[in-house]
């Protein structure tokens, strides 16, 4: 008699990919009734609130990231976001910057930010605004983008030029599989924080940044559909809260 087996595959249980954006984007806030301002095309993005030169005005980032590296049924086992910081505002605190998941699709036109781009430029049709997710015809549920209430992951930003790392947690992780198993709902993540006093923005380089190696970039390990641990003694890459 002939018996069938049928084998998972027992190779390494995971695998690793660095993802990059497919969109990023900077809000501005303006008083009701003036020139949207946006980003979509340029070098930096920006959260925190300005200085007095922009009437202390907030600023909150906007990323999503293409997941098609990730096969369809896969297990996301572990995320971090790394976010290059090239500027902060003179004498600003450390500030608390949340990656909060967007509820609702935004979009990413061909504005680009005058000199240091800190104030933005006139937006173009599809960008994202404060008031439009799809300037100029398609509006926020909620003036200065619609997101999740509790941040999936922060990090505390400071003075220090460089990498930050918004580390991996149950909630991130959630996010991902969440968008892998529903593509329809992956929206990316509002980047909000340092919003309590007046010069307090931070920049960070986009997707477009002019260095390659400081853009920014989502790390994420996965288990591949079908597959178990090699030996029993490889434990996956979990999130340790």
């Amino acid at each position: 008699m002939l018996v069938a087996l049928v084998c998972s595959t027992a190779a390494h249980a995971w695998d690793t990919v660095a993802l990059a954006p497919v969109q990023d984007n900077t809000l501005y806030e303006i008083p009701e009734g003036a020139d949207e301002l946006s980003n979509g095309a340029g070098d930096f993005l920006f959260t925190g609130r300005a200085g007095l030169d922009a009437g202390f005005r907030l600023r909150r980032a906007l990323l999503r990231f293409d997941l098609s590296a990730i096969p369809a049924g896969a297990t996301i086992r572990h995320v971090e976001l790394v976010l290059h910081q090239s500027n902060a505002a003179p004498g600003s605190p450390p500030a608390a910057m949340g990656l909060y998941r967007a509820l609702q699709e935004w979009g990413e036109g061909d504005s680009e930010g005058i000199g240091a781009e800190g104030q933005g430029n006139l937006a173009t049709p599809g960008d994202a605004t404060w008031y439009h997710r799809l300037y100029p015809d398609v509006a926020w549920d909620t003036v200065g983008g619609s997101y999740a209430v509790a941040a999936s992951s922060s990090v505390t930003v400071a003075q220090a030029l460089g990498p930050y790392t918004w580390p991996c947690t149950a909630a991130l992780v959630g996010d991902l599989q969440a968008w892998l198993d529903a593509p329809a709902s992956h929206f990316g993540w509002v980047l909000a924080g340092g919003e309590e006093g007046g010069y307090s923005a931070h920049r960070f380089n986009s997707r477009e940044h002019f260095t390659p190696a400081e853009r920014p970039v989502l790390r994420v390990q996965y288990q591949p559909p079908g597959t178990v641990l090699a030996d029993g003694f490889e434990d996956p890459p979990d999130c340790i809260e």
